[in-house]
């Protein structure tokens, strides 16, 4: 399988998006024998955290750790004013951490670059080569890194802003993680529009840019057209919790007319940037089970929620809630797999 690379994203908060991330990562990595890179570009650094000890992390932000770079250092030349990433790149390896995983650590200050990437933006819908390319960090970034890795899975805050759409210019697909209520069909809308417009003006800035400077445009590596970035994978719908009633499950009508509306709001809003041939069925990848107090014992144990153990803590009601999980995100892992090995195929 050619190396592909996921954007997890959701224009709304709070979904477990950075928990299913790395779970998915680490699986596909550990139980599928795949070389996978998390990059997490949200400036919070939940991936970070997740993923690595606390002997790693604090001297990684107090002083910096020989041999480990982070999203900031990736992107320093073009806070100094250049366009052009200077590699190696080198992220946290798998023997770092218990997901299995190499990691390119976040760091806070990216958010500072916001007003930059949107300056960029703004001069590459102008016709100016310089904003086209760094508009394109990613795909410049990936250019680098993809030789190394099966899949790079990126985590990337909830913020509709310019970091995240230069993140979404460079990757080959995105899978949406959402919340059973009505702010994440609000959500979908959000995205489908955003992306919309700005897959419209990238088109025509590339057109008036290639006019403008061909001969030097055809020298970097600037996605040529929408077409060729951030389609649609698939999502996963956060379980409400429901009332049970002498052994009897009772679901919520409100919730469960949510959950009714969501496919159909995916298809009508999001059809357009589906990767072919995916149908709207399989675009539902999973329902992800309430793991009540299994998420905060993963986070304190720094490792991924299916690999929990009896000393990290693991104990009564737990387990069955663990075992639920496991199956989940083998399931999950399988239909993203499908999904991608499809879609490779078509754009291949």
């Amino acid at each position: 399988m050619p190396v592909s690379s996921i954007c997890f994203f959701n224009n709304k908060g709070g979904v477990g998006k950075t928990t299913l991330a790395c779970n998915v990562a680490s699986y596909i990595a550990q139980q599928k024998n795949r070389k996978v890179l998390v990059v997490d570009a949200d400036p919070q650094c939940n991936a970070t955290q997740l993923v690595l000890p606390e002997g790693i992390t604090v001297p990684l932000y107090s002083q910096g750790i020989a041999g480990i770079n982070s999203l900031r250092d990736v992107l320093s030349p073009i806070s100094a004013g250049d366009a052009s990433l200077v590699p190696p790149f080198v992220p946290a390896p798998p023997e770092t951490n218990r997901f299995g995983i190499s990691i390119l650590p976040g760091h806070p200050s990216v958010a500072l670059l916001e007003d930059k990437l949107s300056q960029s933006w703004t001069e590459f819908v102008g016709g100016g080569l310089g904003g086209a390319r760094v508009s394109n960090w990613n795909t410049q970034f990936l250019q680098h890194v993809s030789s190394q890795y099966d899949i790079i899975i990126y985590d990337v805050g909830p913020s509709l802003g310019a970091l995240n759409r230069s993140v979404l210019i460079g990757v080959d697909f995105f899978v949406a993680p959402m919340g059973c209520d009505i702010f994440s069909l609000i959500g979908i809308d959000n995205i489908a529009n955003w992306i919309e417009r700005w897959h419209r003006q990238y088109d025509q800035s590339y057109s008036m840019t290639l006019e403008n400077e061909k001969e030097n445009l055809l020298k970097y590596q600037v996605k040529t057209s929408s077409a060729k970035m951030s389609r649609f994978l698939g999502y996963t719908v956060q379980q409400y919790i429901t009332k049970t009633i002498r052994a009897e499950r009772r679901p919520t009508a409100a919730y469960e007319a949510i959950m009714q509306e969501i496919p159909k709001r995916i298809e009508n809003k999001l059809g357009s940037v589906t990767a072919k041939p995916l149908s709207s069925e399989r675009l539902r990848l999973g329902d992800v089970p309430h793991m009540f107090s299994l998420v905060p014992l993963a986070q304190t144990a720094h490792a991924p929620i299916y690999g929990l153990t009896r000393n990290d803590g693991l104990s009564g009601g737990q387990f069955s809630q663990h075992e639920e999980y496991k199956t989940f995100i083998a399931q999950l892992s399988d239909s993203l797999l499908h999904n991608l090995t499809d879609a490779q195929g078509v754009s291949a």
